[in-house]
């Protein structure tokens, strides 16, 4: 019998990249002065789904060929899953966010953005490492049940 513990994988992760990114753009939104917009900015969705549904894919088949973990292995996945989800949409998954939104890169700064989103997925951990923890957490749970 197959494994669909990686499809349950894909769509977890899918779905909770768009919360995760309206709860990104909404508290932002906030620290900033106000909310303009409920759906805020269509290349930040774009940037956060593809990391997500892989990474939780991943996570998907390692945890169903797993039967315990301790908290200390997923803190630590925690941290690596946040860093990777991090640089990529930070980097990557901006630039291409960007272009889709965009049209085109001719007014992108690829440069910037590549520089700025590695220091930002290092910078962020401290907060990035918590939020994946309990993502993974609560994923780590269903695919137990």
């Amino acid at each position: 019998m197959s494994n669909p513990s990686w499809i349950k994988g894909l769509i977890f992760g899918a779905v909770f990249s768009f919360v995760t990114a309206l709860l990104f753009i909404l508290i932002g939104q906030v620290w900033a002065g106000g909310v303009t917009s409920f759906w805020g900015e269509s290349w930040l969705y774009f940037s956060v789904v593809i990391p997500f549904a892989i990474t939780f894919a991943v996570l998907g088949g390692y945890f169903h060929n797993r039967r315990e973990l301790s908290n200390k292995k997923l803190w630590l996945i925690s941290l690596i899953c946040a860093f990777l989800v991090t640089l990529y949409s930070g980097t990557i998954g901006a630039i291409f966010g960007e272009t889709i939104d965009r049209g085109g890169m001719e007014t992108l700064n690829i440069d910037g953005t590549l520089v700025w989103g590695t220091i930002y997925a290092f910078i962020l951990l401290p907060l990035t490492t918590p939020f994946a923890r309990l993502l993974i957490g609560i994923f780590y749970k269903y695919i137990r049940r």
